[in-house]
C-alpha cells in the first residue's frame, strides 16, 4: 500500500510538472518569438505556473509517513542560483530596453526566486517533518518522494564546505541531505541509526565530527 501511494504521489508530481513546463515552453515562446498573445491569457499561463509550483512546495507541509524516527526542517537553503539568473536576464532586458514587451519573461523569471523565498520563510515557521524511517526504509519528504533501503547503505561522506551529508546505495543513486537545515543533536541521531541499520561496513565520516 506505501509503495501505490508513492506512485500515485510521484505520478501526481510528474504531471504537474509537465503541465507547468508546457506553459512555460508556450509563454517563452510567445516572448521570443512576439506572437501577439492577449495579455490577459500571458497572466493567466503565469499564475497556473506560479500555482503549480507553490501548490507543489506546500504539499511537502501536509504529508506524513508512518515512522520509528523523523527530523523536522529548521531552516530550508536559499537557491541563490535561481535568484542570480533572474537578476541577470533582468538585467539585460531592461538594459536592452525591453522591459514593456518582456514584461511577462521577466515575470516568469522571477517565479522561482519569489516561491523559493516564501518556502524559506514557511519551513522556519511550519518546520515540517522531512526525514522518515521506518524499520529500514529511509523516506526524504520532499516534492518528489525518494526512498531508499538502509540496508543497502555502503558510505556516508561529508562536505564540510557545503555541509552536505552524502549516502550512497548499493542498487540505487546517492542522495544528499543539507544537515544546516536540521538540527544537530537530530541528524547526530540520524547518522547513528543509519549506521546501525546497514549491512555494509559503513562508518561516520571523521571529517564529520
Amino acid at each position: 500500500m506505501g509503495k501505490l501511494t508513492a506512485i500515485l504521489d510521484n505520478s501526481s508530481y510528474m504531471i504537474m510538472m509537465i503541465i507547468s513546463v508546457l506553459f512555460y515552453v508556450i509563454l517563452f515562446t510567445g516572448q521570443i518569438m512576439e506572437f501577439n498573445f492577449p495579455m490577459s491569457l500571458n497572466i493567466f499561463f503565469v499564475v497556473i505556473i506560479f500555482t503549480i509550483i507553490i501548490s507543489i512546495e506546500f504539499s511537502i507541509l501536509n504529508k506524513d509517513f508512518i515512522s520509528d524516527f523523523k527530523i523536522r526542517s529548521y531552516s530550508r537553503k536559499f537557491k541563490f542560483g535561481s535568484l542570480f539568473n533572474a537578476i541577470f536576464w533582468t538585467g539585460l532586458i531592461v538594459f536592452d530596453n525591453q522591459p514593456k514587451r518582456l514584461f511577462i519573461l521577466i515575470l516568469i523569471l522571477w517565479i522561482y526566486p519569489f516561491i523559493d523565498i516564501v518556502m524559506v520563510y514557511v519551513f522556519r515557521k511550519k518546520q515540517p517533518y522531512t526525514i522518515f524511517i521506518n524499520n529500514r526504509n529511509l523516506i526524504l519528504n520532499r516534492p518528489w518522494k525518494i526512498e531508499r533501503d538502509l540496508s543497502e547503505l555502503t558510505e556516508i561522506t561529508f562536505d564540510r564546505f557545503s555541509k552536505n551529508l552524502n549516502l550512497s546505495f548499493q542498487t540505487k543513486s546517492d542522495i544528499t541531505i543539507q544537515i544546516k537545515e536540521f538540527n544537530k543533536q537530530d541528524i547526530d541521531k540520524f547518522v547513528e541509526i543509519i549506521i546501525t541499520k546497514s549491512e555494509n561496513n559503513v562508518c561516520l565520516p571523521e571529517n564529520y565530527i
